[in-house]
């Protein structure tokens, strides 16, 4: 670290605060939306991805959240296959 740095706060438990639920759902809207401008097909890799992030938002906790996200990852899905 450079003098004066901070250093990066430990994770202290795997309790997401409500601060960090906000952050967490901001980064994965962004991404969706990203992805739902993209004109004509979704890539597989983006698809993947969205998929990740659902289920990653399940094993923190916030499953309200992942089950918000999963009707539009099932419509990026239907873009792919027509």
């Amino acid at each position: 670290l450079k003098e004066g740095a901070e250093e990066p706060a430990k994770v202290k438990s795997n309790q997401v605060m409500p601060g960090e639920e906000k952050w967490l759902v901001e980064k994965v809207e962004h991404l969706f939306a990203q992805a739902e401008s993209q004109g004509g097909q979704v890539l597989a890799e983006n698809l993947d991805q969205l998929h990740i992030l659902i289920g990653a938002l399940k094993v923190l906790g916030l499953e309200g959240a992942s089950q918000s996200f999963a009707p539009r990852l099932a419509a990026l899905k239907k873009r792919q296959t027509t």
